[in-house]
């Protein structure tokens, strides 16, 4: 049997737009990150769907 996913393309896609928003949430309340920091982190991934390194993050809120 097809995983649902697979067969609605649409659904794949919201879904990770879904995780990509929840990522940048937990980013934000986590570190509460400048403007500047907050839309590049947007930018990767969100707009790019690239993974973000929430360690590299967490030290420029610590240098910053």
């Amino acid at each position: 049997m097809e995983n649902y996913q697979s067969a609605n393309p649409q659904s794949s896609a919201f879904s990770q737009l879904k995780e990509s928003i929840r990522d940048m949430v937990r980013l934000q309340r986590d570190y509460q990150l400048s403007d500047e920091l907050f839309w590049e982190a947007f930018d990767s991934r969100v707009l790019l769907n690239m993974p973000l390194n929430m360690t590299q993050y967490a030290a420029m809120t610590v240098r910053g």
